[in-house]
């Protein structure tokens, strides 16, 4: 007889209510859960790893996230004002240059760990591998 595990309720409730999101609302949450994760792992950890994990892990602003998806949303639907097309690009520049930094801190990371970049990325829950 193999032994099960029962899944809390709550897990079960969680899954429902990310059934509901939107894609890009999704995203956004499994990227948060993901972070959630990592920074739980902090503990015991060498004090640069911790700090570099801390700041890997600190997420892009909600507000302006939320914003940029709405402005995305605009755009893909073909309501893009000029202004919002504005916003939109200035917002653009911000997620890329966050996303540059948080890559240089995982390149540091990956030195520190004496790891390859890929393997990091995959330690980390940050990238999956495609195959076919």
């Amino acid at each position: 007889m193999v032994a099960q595990t029962l899944t809390p309720p709550i897990v079960g409730q969680l899954l429902q209510q990310a059934e509901q999101l939107r894609p890009s609302e999704f995203e956004q949450f499994l990227a948060s859960v993901l972070a959630l994760n990592a920074r739980r792992k902090f503990n015991g950890l060498p004090a640069e790893e911790a700090l570099l994990l801390k700041k890997i892990n600190k997420e892009f602003s909600a507000k302006k996230m939320a914003r940029f998806l709405s402005l995305d949303e605009n755009r893909r639907q073909g309501i893009f004002t000029p202004e919002e097309h504005k916003e939109f690009l200035n917002l653009v520049r911000q997620l890329e240059k966050y996303d540059a930094q948080k890559m240089k801190w995982i390149g540091e990371l990956a030195l520190l760990r004496k790891v390859s970049l890929d393997s990091l990325l995959k330690q980390l829950g940050l990238y999956q591998v495609q195959h076919g």
